[in-house]
């Protein structure tokens, strides 16, 4: 899927999730006030991601199964390290230089994207948001070549049920070794936070574009309420269970949050996919939808690093004009970041054979 291809109703989540984890880490770090809630809101936008990678990957996950060809894999990896890699990498220094982290164990940890494989290894952990990209960047090595493995051994032709029964297996596989393994009793840095039991959450985003593969939708005014209150539904009952869990931490409240996270992702994913025609024909609309979606990621990156920073500076700024040099501070590195770095790498991946 090519830039040209993207859905502007996509991006603008993409850019809104971003968001959703930047402005809550200032509350959290610089003012230190309303910390639970902000760490609640900025939990559940990662979950948004993960589903909404999942399902943006759909297409050439599919292509891969389709073909059959580990070419075709290869390409996939190529692709998907191009851009992800060398942006963290670069995120990864300036954090390191600002912490003196270099060339610590924790450094090399975070470099390859082990710290939290399979528990949390690192000592300090001055790079929290990296815990989301290890999941992320592991699915992408194990879940195609999964479907892709799944159907040479069913002697599968790489049809849509066999996708669906790949997806599945997968996510129930990811389950059964979370339920039995997880150390349910540190849930959000033993469970919520290591690779090998979240790793299902992106999954799901495959799941809803299979799902929505089978549905002619034309999105009527009346789709769209269905699709609004079903995820105002998900959001309330997912921002329920965190704040319970933050609270109590009772179990039966850790064993359904990742179902409820998944929906919540899943829902989210098509409401705003039943605001496309809408953001497409307008404009500005869809100027500002693509402009956050391609800044994103930078900002999910770089914005700790210009928190970092400006908290080692003996600002005595109010609040809100703090606020605002951070927010401008940040949109203004992303953005040159962008098109000065990441675009041109972009330019230059492989296409499929």
């Amino acid at each position: 899927m090519g830039r040209e291809d993207r859905i502007v109703s996509l991006e603008l989540l993409r850019g809104a999730a971003a968001f959703a984890v930047m402005v809550p880490h200032f509350f959290m770090y610089q003012l230190k006030e309303a910390s639970t809630s902000a760490e609640i809101i900025s939990i559940t936008a990662v979950e948004v991601f993960f589903v909404l990678s999942g399902f943006v990957l759909g297409p050439q996950i599919v292509l891969c199964a389709k073909r059959r060809s580990w070419a075709s894999l290869r390409t996939f990896f190529l692709r998907r390290w191009m851009r992800t890699i060398p942006s963290y990498l670069v995120a990864l220094l300036a954090i390191s230089v600002i912490f003196r982290e270099i060339p610590s164990a924790d450094f090399f940890r975070y470099a390859g994207y082990v710290q939290n494989l399979l528990s949390q290894y690192n000592t300090h952990d001055y790079y929290p948001v990296a815990w989301s990209l290890s999941v992320e960047e592991w699915f992408y090595v194990t879940f195609p070549a999964f479907v892709l493995l799944w159907i040479w051994l069913t002697k599968g032709t790489g049809e849509w049920h066999e996708h669906l029964r790949a997806v599945l297996v997968f996510i129930l596989a990811i389950t059964v070794v979370r339920s039995l393994y997880g150390n349910t009793s540190d849930w959000g840095a033993q469970v919520r936070r290591v690779v090998a039991f979240r790793i299902d959450s992106i999954a799901y985003g495959f799941l809803l574009y299979l799902l929505l593969q089978r549905i002619d939708l034309h999105w009527s005014g009346r789709h769209r309420q269905v699709a609004l209150l079903v995820f105002a539904a998900t959001a309330v009952l997912l921002l329920y269970i965190n704040s319970e869990m933050l609270e109590s931490g009772a179990k039966w409240l850790r064993d359904i949050n990742p179902f409820v996270s998944a929906a919540f992702g899943m829902s989210t994913v098509v409401f705003f996919l039943s605001l496309n025609s809408f953001l497409q024909g307008r404009q500005w609309a869809r100027a500002v939808s693509l402009y956050f979606g391609r800044i994103s990621y930078p900002i999910y990156l770089f914005h700790l690093v210009v928190l970092y920073a400006m908290l080692r500076l003996p600002l005595q700024q109010t609040p809100s004009l703090q606020f605002f040099m951070y927010v401008t501070g940040v949109l203004l590195l992303t953005t040159i970041f962008f098109y000065g770095v990441e675009k041109p790498i972009l330019a230059n991946r492989p296409r499929y054979p």
